[in-house]
């Protein structure tokens, strides 16, 4: 028995076998989670969740959505998932890298010039079969990398940031310890906050900067904290999406081709969405109050050229780094 009968067992006995139909949906019903908004017009990986979602239900399954960390933050829904509580997960790739080399290579900046280069190196390489074997002892499967903005880039507040000098007076916040091998590479001084408590911690001049795509500024209501956008390109911004594998592995052959063609159509709508944001992401930054600040090749060079000081990370290998490198090279190639 996986684990999921097992808890369908416990929790049926528990009702001396007569279980509400209320109950007995929760438990069956394919249930999906993740940390951002349920916002389909800014929101990528709610893209591919409600597309997933609307094409599972037309097929007959139940479906509940659990958006904003509902039903918990990043390691909860992990557990979750894992045990087969929760049967699809958006999540970061720092929760997973520690289950994964491949993971943890693919965290490296500057790497991936573009999505299309991601695509392909998604479409054309084993990449995701290969974190997929990582992952399944934790009990889990890698559906996708879902795409969630334009590129990455340096959100601040106060203090305009064109070259790395200006970041260096600034904190950062930070979470991970791929993060803070970041900070070591670029002589940057960091703080570990919650995302939860990231507007406050600008507020109170806890940080003054953060990483992440455009959108995530306007999708989170930080218009009134932020005041500049660096716009680096460090690389596509993407939630992995994974599954229980206990969940996966008790759909027939048949069932589980039938999903496959969901998550491709998933993915093909989430793609779409990504086409043409960066303007979109431009212009609602704007309109917001923050700026956004074009870097010249030669001050973004110098970023380029800083990180490749950062140290391999605990998670990383030398095989899987150079596996991964291999597999952008002959995806495209990179662009300093």
């Amino acid at each position: 028995m996986n684990r999921r009968g097992f808890i369908k067992g416990i929790s049926y006995a528990a009702l001396g076998g007569c279980m509400p139909p209320a109950w007995a949906d929760l438990i069956n019903d394919v249930k999906m989670g993740m940390s951002t908004p349920a916002n389909f017009q800014d929101n990528g990986v709610y893209v591919w969740i409600k597309t997933c979602a609307d094409l599972m239900a037309e097929a007959g399954y139940g479906i509940r959505v659990y958006p904003n960390s509902t039903i918990g933050g990043e390691q909860e829904r992990t557990i979750q998932t894992q045990l087969g509580l929760l049967d699809i997960n958006a999540t970061g790739g720092d929760e997973l890298a520690r289950w994964s080399p491949m993971i943890a290579a693919g965290a490296r900046p500057f790497r991936i010039d573009s999505y299309d280069h991601l695509s392909r190196l998604i479409e054309q390489t084993p990449y995701i079969e290969r974190i997929t074997t990582e992952l399944r002892p934790q009990g889990l499967v890698l559906v996708d990398f879902v795409y969630t903005a334009s590129m990455v880039g340096l959100f601040t507040r106060n203090t305009p940031v064109h070259r790395l000098e200006d970041l260096q007076k600034l904190r950062l916040r930070v979470l991970s310890e791929a993060d803070f091998n970041l900070l070591r590479a670029w002589r940057v001084r960091g703080v570990k906050v919650a995302w939860e408590e990231v507007a406050q911690a600008l507020q109170t001049g806890i940080v003054d900067a953060y990483l992440n795509p455009p959108n995530v500024a306007t999708m989170f209501g930080h218009g009134s904290v932020l005041d500049y956008f660096s716009d680096l390109r460090m690389g596509p911004a993407s939630r992995l999406l994974v599954a229980s594998a206990d969940w996966w592995d008790a759909f027939t052959a048949y069932e589980q081709d039938e999903l496959r063609a969901i998550f491709k159509a998933a993915r093909m709508a989430n793609r779409e969405w990504t086409r043409n944001r960066e303007e979109l992401d431009r212009r609602r930054l704007e309109a917001t109050g923050i700026e956004w600040l074009s870097l010249s090749n030669d001050h973004r060079a110098a970023w380029v050229q800083a990180s490749l000081e950062i140290p391999q990370s605990a998670w990383e290998t030398q095989e899987a780094t150079a596996q991964f490198d291999a597999w952008v090279e002959s995806t495209g190639g990179s662009q300093p």
